[in-house]
């Protein structure tokens, strides 16, 4: 097993670089946002980065899930396999296009044609990007995934603050300086793996069906899961306004340091899975990664609600101070997000996609219903709280269905009671500081209920450090 932990603790390295750079990045840039921009402007902005992330998988089939997962197939020539993918997204570029200037000439959105402009750019460089860094990760390239984030992060930092601060021209300014970050970082992806060496004209139709099959039934997974994180957005817009979806939009800058860890984990998680899966987990791999993934996610997501109203003081700025509130159940749908994430790789490894499907769908029904139901009665408060639950049943439904494809060793009880733990401290936080002797009393518990998880952790690491392969 040590290999296998060395193995994943050095792509975590790799990819803690690629995370953390750019989300410190990302939290120095929200007061220059918060003071920048209105509450309708970020609002406005954050639709149409939800919706492109709607669109993708649907235009493009979402094949850039089958990217990673058939790079690293033998059975396959990666030079296929990154042609096709390439072809559905340029074929899926077209409707879009079309589309988007129909809306332009009836005019259904009263908003600037610049906005139009940055929906096709974001949509036709996130796309692309999608499938050239899964399909680095699949042959292996991942410091060139990092050294693209990085330079993305830098370069939309420098020309937010020339933008929004030295020029002051706002919105358009925001929109100009994320399109240029991301084109560059694409740009050198494809320079510096040389991924021009991999275009040809394929004709491998069984490698086409294979993907197309494996891809197709991920669409509706992807949208349910788009749903469960994204169209609280939607209705909140339609039932309280722009102006409350912007604020509640702003909020989900809190939880993002916890979505730090997770995307560094899954960054690395995703290859690892498909590398090392194993149907009895023999040497209780897989297990202790989940139980020490929990563990770690609910002691962050604890003591970042404890620094929440801290937080919110230097982040949020004027206007946007009151996103506070939302900030203690948006973490805990981080928790259950991830550890629903960690399941879905054991799916997406054994080729699953039905049942990846199946339970995003059913909870991105739930989310739905107590979006409309909740948001009613409690505006943005109840978005989150409707968000929690639609990532929970996720979790729980493929908790249970799992058990099919892996015999995974990890205590199921002590991690719901965890989340437990967690609940009764959102109620705490819903006061900002009034108690925050109790939600230290929530942390002691989480550290005291998963002991033995600190133990294997401190050994996994110094395994890592001193000894390697040995």
């Amino acid at each position: 097993m040590k290999k296998k932990v060395k193995y994943l603790l050095k792509n975590i390295f790799l990819f803690m670089i690629s995370g953390f750079v750019p989300k410190l990045l990302s939290f120095l840039l929200i007061p220059i946002y918060t003071s920048s921009l209105s509450r309708t402007d970020y609002g406005i902005f954050d639709l149409i980065t939800t919706t492109v992330s709607l669109l993708i998988p649907i235009f493009t089939l979402d094949i850039q899930d089958a990217v990673l997962v058939f790079s690293m197939d033998k059975e396959y020539k990666n030079d296929e396999v990154f042609s096709f993918a390439l072809k559905i997204n340029l074929i899926g570029f077209i409707p879009i296009v079309f589309i988007t200037l129909i809306v332009i000439f009836l005019n259904i959105f009263n908003i600037n044609l610049f906005f139009y402009l940055f929906f096709i750019v974001y949509y036709i460089i996130t796309a692309l990007s999608n499938s050239v860094n899964l399909f680095c990760k699949g042959i292996d390239k991942v410091k060139t995934i990092i050294i693209s984030t990085i330079i993305n992060s830098f370069l939309t930092l420098i020309l937010n603050i020339l933008l929004l601060k030295v020029f002051k021209i706002g919105i358009l300014g925001y929109l100009i300086a994320n399109s240029l970050g991301m084109l560059a970082a694409l740009i050198f992806s494809v320079l510096n793996a040389k991924l021009y060496n991999y275009i040809k004209v394929s004709h491998n139709k069984v490698l086409h069906s294979n993907m197309i099959k494996f891809s197709i039934p991920l669409i509706f997974s992807v949208i349910a899961w788009w749903i469960n994180n994204a169209s609280d957005r939607y209705i909140l817009t339609l039932i309280s306004g722009i102006s409350i979806s912007g604020l509640y939009a702003i909020s989900y800058k809190i939880p993002n340091i916890l979505t730090i860890f997770q995307n560094v984990f899954f960054q690395a998680w995703s290859i690892s899975a498909i590398k090392e899966y194993e149907k009895n987990d023999s040497d209780g791999f897989v297990g202790k990664m989940y139980t020490i993934l929990n563990f770690v996610l609910c002691l962050m997501c604890s003591i970042i609600m404890i620094l929440n109203v801290f937080f919110a003081k230097i982040l949020y700025v004027g206007d946007f101070f009151d996103a506070w509130i939302y900030v203690p159940p948006l973490l805990l749908s981080v928790v259950f997000n991830a550890m629903s994430l960690f399941l879905g790789s054991i799916f997406t490894a054994v080729k699953d996609t039905k049942t990846l499907s199946v339970s995003t769908v059913i909870g991105a029904i739930m989310n739905t219903l107590l979006n409309i139901f909740l948001i009613k009665r409690f505006s943005a408060y109840g978005a989150a709280i409707a968000t929690v639950f639609g990532y929970f049943v996720v979790l729980l439904i493929r908790n249970i269905i799992v058990k099919k494809h892996i015999n995974m060793k990890t205590s199921y009880k002590k991690n719901y009671f965890s989340y437990l733990l967690l609940v009764f401290q959102i109620v705490l936080a819903y006061y900002g500081n009034k108690y925050l002797l109790f939600q230290l009393f929530v942390v002691v518990s989480i550290i005291v209920l998963y002991k033995d998880s600190i133990f294997e952790l401190k050994k996994f690491l110094l395994n890592f450090i001193k000894k390697g392969d040995k």
